[in-house]
């Protein structure tokens, strides 16, 4: 990795840890409704330097994610998040999607702006799932897998049309600009 990248790389994980701790920064919460939009730098980070810097970043994503929890966790499901598995695996798996992503749609040589709306889309969603999966079985849910699917759902439905529908209009009407602004500055 080159000098610039480590020092691009530093600035997203930077950006992160001011976003993750300052309330209402990265994590909006309205109730007891949550809506990240910490993961908008990790987006950029991969539409703009590449699949091991979108790893590097989701990874300071989960870190900052359990140490919000550990601080100033409100809810009992943002207690969940103390957890590694809860607030790091997921955010780890979403970096990969976003790695996997970039490159397959760098390999097709798709237009700038189509390639970048569909990693903030795609990935955003597979945030939302990675981490409501791995919530889901932190739940303990009982009774026949049947009902654990039905539960299953029924909880990621009502998610995806709330949090997430805000979550991937932040991502798309965010990071699509300021990496369609960097790149022209980085070039």
């Amino acid at each position: 990795m080159k000098t610039k990248q480590i020092a691009y790389n530093a600035l997203i994980i930077a950006l992160i840890a001011v976003m993750a701790f300052v309330p209402w920064l990265g994590f909006i919460t309205i109730g007891t409704v949550s809506i990240t939009i910490l993961h908008v730098p990790v987006i950029i980070a991969a539409l703009l330097l590449g699949g091991q810097s979108a790893i590097i970043a989701s990874l300071a994503f989960g870190v900052s994610t359990m140490l919000v929890a550990m601080t100033r966790g409100v809810t009992p499901i943002d207690l969940l998040f103390v957890n590694p598995v809860v607030s790091v695996l997921p955010r780890l798996m979403f970096g990969l999607v976003l790695a996997g992503l970039v490159k397959l749609f760098n390999k097709d040589r798709f237009a700038d702006t189509l390639t970048d709306l569909m990693v903030a889309i795609v990935g955003t969603l597979a945030h939302t799932l990675f981490v409501l999966t791995i919530l889901f079985m932190f739940l303990g849910y009982e009774g026949t897998l049947l009902t654990q699917i039905s539960i299953w759902w029924t909880l990621v439905l009502g998610i995806l049309l709330t949090n997430t529908s805000l979550e991937i209009l932040a991502s798309v009407f965010i990071a699509i600009p300021v990496v369609k602004v960097l790149r022209r500055r980085l070039r």
